[in-house]
């Protein structure tokens, strides 16, 4: 693995290998109050947009005409981190219908959902729960993601949610539950990178020999956010400034991705936490390092 100590912050580089820099760009959340500021950026990363918040407003509203004005402007993802694939209850024509409205008003290049449930028991979940990696669920996630991709009549991608135990009735790891549902689904994936360390750290499995195994050939995109690492585990804590753990993790990734169309990297961030103008530095940071990549 990276050395995370002798790599500075956003200078990672990935020299001597088969990774094509220019089939990548540098991406950031898309934060309403931040729609301003991005707007006066000269070169736009790509952007990741929360479907849930879209779906729980109105046709025409503020944030999704934001959101359509970026997707004319540079790539988008509309990203449900809060979907309820691994439920036992799917969701209704009527959810699927607003679903395919907001996706149709905004045209976004990429369109993601978590594998995850976000309510137990008619109780609903502030975060996805992982889901148990048996073949069951994948056959289940598998209809759902059909059924989805059916109704809404386009290509969906799939993104990992961080898992911090492991369910008693698991009858595969991580790497195998992914590979058996790419298998199944032929979904492409939205890999968020702390999210599955997190995942193998719990499960005592190795990050690079377990990234080997992985279904890289489907992935579309990669997220990078704040991974936290204690005593008392790892925590994929979606909070904070990146650090060198962060990049060297995506430079693991990277480095064994295959070359193909163009992607992006987005990086998490939270509202409460950044600043207009912070957020618009970090902008600046990382087109400087994709300019020295060769992207810019």
């Amino acid at each position: 693995m990276s050395d995370f100590g002798a790599a500075p912050q956003l200078d990672w580089t990935l020299k001597g290998t088969a990774f094509d820099a220019t089939s990548w760009k540098w991406g950031l959340p898309l934060l309403p109050h931040l729609c301003e500021s991005f707007a006066n950026v000269e070169r736009l990363p790509a952007l990741e947009v929360c479907l849930d918040r879209l779906l729980s407003q109105g046709k025409g509203s503020v944030d999704r005409s934001w959101a359509r004005h970026f997707a004319q402007k540079t790539d988008v993802c509309l990203l449900s981190r809060l979907s309820n694939l691994a439920a036992n209850d799917p969701a209704g024509d009527s959810h699927l219908a607003n679903i395919r409205e907001c996706i149709s008003e905004v045209a976004p290049r990429w369109v993601a959902f978590a594998v995850g449930f976000d309510a137990q028991q008619g109780q609903s979940l502030n975060i996805p729960m992982p889901v148990p990696r048996t073949l069951e669920l994948v056959n289940h996630v598998s209809s759902q993601v059909k059924r989805l991709q059916d109704v809404l009549g386009r290509e969906i991608a799939l993104t990992n949610v961080s898992s911090m135990f492991r369910y008693s009735f698991d009858t595969m790891s991580e790497t195998e539950f992914w590979t058996n549902l790419i298998q199944a689904t032929g979904a492409k994936i939205l890999f968020d990178v702390p999210a599955y360390y997190v995942s193998l750290y719990h499960q005592d499995l190795d990050f690079e020999s377990e990234l080997a195994r992985f279904p890289l050939d489907s992935v579309a995109s990669v997220r990078v956010g704040a991974l936290a690492l204690s005593n008392h585990g790892a925590i994929d804590a979606e909070c904070g400034r990146l650090s060198v753990t962060h990049w060297g993790l995506l430079e693991d990734v990277l480095h064994k991705l295959p070359v193909g169309e163009h992607k992006a990297i987005f990086l998490k961030w939270f509202e409460p936490l950044v600043s207009s103008e912070e957020l618009v530095n970090e902008i600046i940071n990382g087109q400087s390092t994709l300019r020295r990549l060769g992207e810019l």
